[in-house]
């Protein structure tokens, strides 16, 4: 039977629970830092994780990643406070750092645009800061395009541009990622360049697809060529996938659409067995090894944009079942020996609680979906809450916890859950639009669809969409 309104209000208010702990403990033991040490009941203020630690730059990552959620969650005051010091001189992007290119775009060029135009709607006498703030962080990205293919570095330095010993190799995911993003800030500013960089290189490794209609997972930036022909929904080729998809139905560019429709066809046809999606060779077809990593669960998502809701259904109950078996998804399990391998750590990821919450709009009331988010929801607060936060779960199998509170934890997962199993009436209150109006991009950062009738600008429904910009595709062209 379908939930009652009470047990819903009930379950949200357990998860706004969760968010208060979560960023409150983000507030009082590590802010300015970018990240919080929940064991440690402190702040992330050194590099010392290799790649992981490659986003850090001392500019509160975490509190800019967080900023729509603040607003999801009506923490309107906190919103305020927040955007009042990333907009002071406090944080600044002039710093002589190398940085992933993928993720300070994903996570802060993203939370600053979806914060400007939530601030413009609830903050009265707001500037523009976040806005002006975007403006420069996406100029310092930008030499990252200049390369012989306009593939993306996938480091940069922030002060400087490209390093001088810049490495070749760069992942679909990272060169498709940029899309939302750039485009959502030349929808604002009127300035294309930085689209029209972010379209071509989302497009050059399908331009480069084999027969089969696949891509590989990394490529050289001088070459164009693939490096690694393996051919995943996960780890190196996931937020490209995406960002075909939910390009096209924010920009209405119907190419990207084209793209998209190649591609899905392809991990129908190639990856797909059973409910997973599996790694394949790019040119053969053939299954590589027998791993899943939970950033595949993405794919559910899009079958559910894509129109397939009995697909999306069967893609979540298949990775549900994995998760039973630890009550938490590890980075890599192995279907053959039905056991993770030795990537056990589960970091508080936002994939399976997305494709909830797209279920959750297809089949509104749906009591299974409703369920497995309640599991989800009871099993991290009872084995990740700790005094100063919330934390990883460093072994899958013996529950040990990690010093780790990744900045996704507020921007999606917790985001995605609260408007999973909140009622609709709950859910109008937190977002300005219908959720059939906004994209959520690959951070959860929510921008509205120009083509609903509404200003990108300010999430103002009685505004007409501006005239005076160019389609995606027409920019493109141009």
């Amino acid at each position: 039977a379908e939930a009652s309104y009470e047990a819903r209000m009930a379950l949200a208010r357990q998860v706004e629970d969760m968010y208060s702990h979560a960023f409150g403990s983000y507030m009082t033991y590590a802010f300015p830092a970018d990240e919080l040490r929940p064991l440690s009941c402190d702040g992330r203020r050194i590099r010392e994780r290799g790649d992981l630690d490659a986003v850090l730059g001392n500019y509160s990552l975490t509190l800019i990643d967080a900023l729509d959620s603040l607003v999801v969650f009506r923490r309107y005051d906190d919103f305020r406070g927040a955007v009042g010091h990333v907009c002071s001189d406090r944080v600044s992007f002039d710093v002589d750092l190398e940085v992933s290119t993928f993720e300070v775009n994903i996570r802060i060029l993203g939370g600053l645009l979806s914060a400007h135009m939530h601030a413009q709607r609830v903050m009265e006498g707001y500037d523009g800061c976040l806005l002006a703030r975007a403006t420069d962080l996406a100029k310092r990205l930008r030499p990252a395009f200049d390369t012989p293919t306009g593939l993306p570095l996938s480091r940069i330095n922030l002060m400087r541009g490209k390093p001088e010993k810049a490495a070749s190799a760069v992942t679909t995911a990272e060169a498709g990622s940029f899309l939302l993003e750039f485009g959502v800030l030349a929808k604002l500013t009127g300035d294309w360049e930085l689209f029209v960089a972010a379209r071509n290189a989302a497009l050059t490794p399908w331009d480069h697809r084999s027969a089969l209609g696949m891509v590989g997972t990394t490529l050289d930036v001088s070459s164009g060529d693939f490096q690694d022909t393996q051919s995943t929904t996960g780890p190196g080729q996931d937020s490209a996938l995406e960002y075909l998809l939910k390009g096209y139905i924010l920009f209405d560019d119907l190419e990207l659409l084209d793209y998209f429709h190649h591609a899905y066809e392809a991990v129908e046809q190639h990856h797909t067995f059973e409910g997973f999606t599996y790694t394949v060779d790019m040119y053969r077809g053939l299954m590589s090894n027998t791993h899943l990593s939970p950033l595949s669960c993405v794919w559910a998502s899009l079958q559910v944009l894509a129109g397939d809701v009995a697909g999306a259904l069967r893609s979540v109950l298949y990775w549900y079942g994995l998760w039973l078996k630890n009550g938490a998804l590890p980075e890599v399990f192995d279907t053959k020996t039905e056991a993770p391998t030795n990537a056990r750590d589960s970091p508080l990821r936002p994939e399976l609680a997305e494709a909830l919450f797209y279920l959750s709009l297809a089949l509104p009331g749906d009591p299974t979906v409703f369920g497995i988010a309640k599991s989800l929801i009871t099993a991290l607060d009872a084995q990740s809450r700790v005094k100063c936060g919330f934390a990883s779960v460093a072994d899958v199998s013996t529950k040990r916890l990690d010093d780790r509170m990744d900045s996704f934890f507020l921007s999606e997962t917790l985001v995605y859950l609260y408007l999973t199993v909140a009622p609709q009436e709950e859910v109008k209150k937190a977002l300005p639009l219908p959720l059939s109006e906004v994209v959520f991009s690959t951070e959860g950062h929510i921008f509205p669809i120009v083509q609903a009738g509404h200003h990108l600008a300010t999430f103002d429904a009685s505004a007409e969409a501006s005239s005076s910009a160019p389609s995606a595709g027409a920019a493109a062209a141009a």
